[in-house]
């Protein structure tokens, strides 16, 4: 295997895909580690001292622990209800459009072990006002597989919103078990419906 990993050194391949990064992106780091482009080290930025945002937390949820999420710098919101905490909420926020609708829908979908959404099953999405602009509704049941998980949850659910922005692009994520998402339906939408910019 390593001979043969050794030939492919020299081969060209052609690349078929760029995207833009935005004027409002930072300058990316070459060769960054997972734990520098996933804010999870000592070293990477932290949430701002005070959040830009101010919400309501439903009932019953509670904020997430400092040391829950290996991704929590990019968490600008992080909450948990159900038993043990098992259903997660979360808002985050990335420069320019973070690599486009369909690039985030469909890696969602592939945590949930479902299949990839065509442009025309993208634009049909529904919508749903979010901070007094349109965003992309998402509701998606599958077999969920979290970041760095050996195996996957099986039944959950997923609801999401994406808004993109010239200048950022919000993701609301919510995931639990399906009983449980559907219980905790309302308090989603009553919790994106309470999210504002701080004054």
């Amino acid at each position: 295997m390593l001979l043969v990993s050794c030939k492919r050194l020299g081969e060209s391949m052609e690349i078929k895909e760029t995207r833009d990064i935005s004027s409002h992106s930072t300058v990316p780091k070459a060769m960054a580690s997972s734990a520098e482009r996933f804010f999870d080290n000592q070293e990477a930025p932290e949430r701002p001292k005070e959040n830009p945002l101010t919400w309501v937390t439903p009932e019953g949820w509670k904020d997430a622990p400092a040391e829950a999420s290996a991704t929590a710098g990019m968490r600008l919101i992080d909450l948990r209800f159900g038993e043990n905490g098992i259903g997660e909420c979360y808002l985050s926020a990335m420069p320019g459009n973070a690599g486009g609708l369909e690039a985030n829908v469909n890696r969602w979908r592939t945590q949930m072990g479902l299949t990839a959404l065509s442009a025309e099953e993208l634009t049909n999405l529904p919508k749903k006002p979010f901070l007094g602009r349109e965003a992309s509704y998402l509701s998606f049941d599958g077999d969920f597989k979290a970041m760095g998980a050996q195996e996957a949850a099986k039944g959950y659910r997923l609801l999401g919103i994406v808004q993109a922005a010239p200048e950022f692009t919000l993701f609301v994520k919510m995931t639990g078990p399906k009983e449980l998402i559907i219980k905790n339906e309302a308090a989603f939408e009553q919790f994106c419906q309470s999210i504002s910019i701080r004054r």
